[in-house]
């Protein structure tokens, strides 16, 4: 979470001293995943929340750094205290930017950390991620939108002992986008 706020802090830094001009959308909000972890573990939910900026090169591509952070407390019906939190980079291709909603598409690629803690045993793992997927933002004024969903497949692979395994999780994000 502290890296969170560290992140979010820096995304206002910049987005501050961008303010001059209109090519910066700060998103942060809400987001919900699905993990379907394969013969591991059953599939189990987290919440948690995302935060991403996008700079825009032209009037539909822009370039995006994305950092998410999701939290379980319960996987297999046992208490558990599970963390993970993406670090992502990608570019981003925006349809309709001036009108009234946003369609667009990303593909995201980077890392996953995870740890977890639960019958007194603690692991912690980071691994390749990526996260292609595509969003709508309806854009009340000029320099704010709500993003009404963005829909990803995250991919998270987990080095083990032996080989990788590949966790294939859904993620619903929403929440604000302020353009600068």
């Amino acid at each position: 979470m502290r890296k969170i706020m560290c992140l979010l802090g820096l995304v206002f830094l910049v987005s501050v001293s961008a303010s001059a001009q209109d090519h910066l959308d700060v998103f942060a909000g809400y987001s919900y995943v699905h993990t379907s972890p394969g013969v591991t573990f059953n599939s189990f939910n987290a919440n948690g929340g995302v935060a991403s900026a996008a700079l825009h090169f032209t009037s539909w591509g822009s370039l995006v750094a994305e950092v998410g952070g999701v939290h379980a407390s319960k996987i297999n019906g046992t208490d558990v205290d599970a963390t993970a939190e993406t670090y992502l980079f990608g570019p981003k291709i925006s349809f309709f930017s001036h009108s009234k909603f946003t369609p667009f598409a990303q593909a995201l690629f980077g890392v996953a950390h995870s740890n977890a803690a639960f019958n007194g045993t603690a692991t912690n793992f980071n691994g390749f991620a990526m996260s292609p997927g595509a969003g709508l933002d309806w854009n009340v004024t000029r320099h704010f939108g709500l993003r009404l969903a963005q829909v990803d497949y995250l991919l998270t692979r987990i080095p083990t002992s032996t080989n990788q395994v590949n966790w294939n999780n859904f993620r619903y994000s929403a929440g604000v986008v302020f353009r600068f």
